[in-house]
């Protein structure tokens, strides 16, 4: 997901020349240490040479502030580095980080503002347009990129973060504890037989005529609880797709996705022409939890989001699981704060 317009970029490169803002990167690559510095290859292939002790974090996407969270380094953030309710959420019960500046507004990055902060690191998402990571570069701040598209490419994240800040073992913990909730899901799946699956489509952010494609992460979330996502076939992301191909495909259930704002199950179930598919006339469509944490978006996280769903779709499979418990927990281990405690609802 991009947050900086390539204009706003290029105006920190003209306006500010600051020195030495260490930057980091992906998993998949080789680290190597001099002195007091440590050099890696993050996410998109880029070798940054960044501080070993690393003091102020900017996050400029939510994967990088949920890390920076799990890894138990939020003191370090110069910035609140969540978005949109689980900022809120964490702002009205954490007086230190409610005093935190917001640096991002919309998709929109206060560069200026960033720059000033004079953070060690930035951490970026992937999709980042390498020119402006460049741009960033020249300014004088070193970013991290990171991605978070598969369960795989998101532990790498983790344990890059993790390796750059010095708290490897506290990211292990947090990769072991996101695989436990994975395996806890995939055992009870897998043993469903392939044509007892329940079709699925997964609706994107802009409308009720866009699917999460096999692309996607959602993709692998649908699969992993036990679903068959009915626009696995498609490419891209979000694709558009028409109530003609909806009613085709004619999912046994539909997922809105956790972002959506705007309309919710209701309005499917007074659409005439939803009438004929099977999870509207069963009244099988589901917001995606949270209401204070999006949990089907790139992160660690989303294993959150795989319970959910595995125990929506399968209901008598998943009797035992007690998913309030479970984001109690996790919250509290990876957020500081429980599930309830910040305002979640199921």
């Amino acid at each position: 997901m991009r947050i900086t317009k390539r204009n706003l970029l290029r105006s920190i490169f003209f306006i500010f020349s600051l020195g030495c803002f260490p930057a980091v990167s992906g998993c998949s690559g080789s680290t190597a240490t001099d002195g007091d510095t440590i050099t890696v290859v993050d996410q998109v292939g880029r070798t940054v040479t960044v501080p070993k002790n690393i003091r102020r974090i900017a996050a400029l996407h939510h994967f990088g502030g949920k890390v920076v969270f799990a890894l138990g380094q939020q003191d370090k953030l110069v910035d609140q580095a969540l978005y949109h309710r689980e900022n809120l959420a964490m702002a009205k019960i954490n007086p230190s980080f409610a005093a935190k500046p917001k640096l991002i507004s919309g998709h929109n990055l206060n560069n200026e503002q960033m720059v000033a902060l004079k953070p060690d690191i930035a951490i970026a998402y992937a999709s980042f347009d390498p020119a402006d990571i460049e741009q960033l570069e020249n300014a004088g701040v070193k970013v991290i990129a990171i991605r978070g598209e598969t369960l795989e490419e998101s532990y790498a994240g983790v344990r890059l973060v993790a390796r750059v800040l010095g708290c490897e073992k506290r990211g292990e913990e947090y990769v072991a504890e996101c695989e436990r909730l994975f395996r806890l899901v995939k055992e009870r799946t897998d043993r469903i037989p392939p044509e007892k699956r329940l079709k699925v489509m997964f609706v994107g952010p802009k409308n009720i005529y866009t699917a999460a494609t096999g692309q996607m992460l959602q993709n692998t979330l649908l699969e992993t609880a036990g679903g068959r996502n009915v626009a696995e076939s498609l490419k891209g992301f979000w694709a558009a797709v028409s109530p003609e191909q909806i009613a085709a495909w004619n999912p046994d259930v539909i997922f809105l996705g956790s972002s959506l704002d705007s309309y919710g199950a209701d309005s499917l179930f007074g659409d005439r022409q939803f009438i004929t598919v099977s999870a509207v006339r069963n009244r099988r469509v589901y917001v995606f939890p949270s209401n204070i944490g999006w949990w089907d978006y790139p992160a660690p996280h989303c294993v959150l989001g795989m319970v959910w769903a595995a125990k929506t779709l399968y209901p008598d499979l998943f009797r035992d699981v007690d998913m309030k418990k479970i984001a109690d927990g996790f919250y509290t281990r990876y957020l500081g704060y429980s599930f309830t405690a910040m305002g979640g609802k199921l």
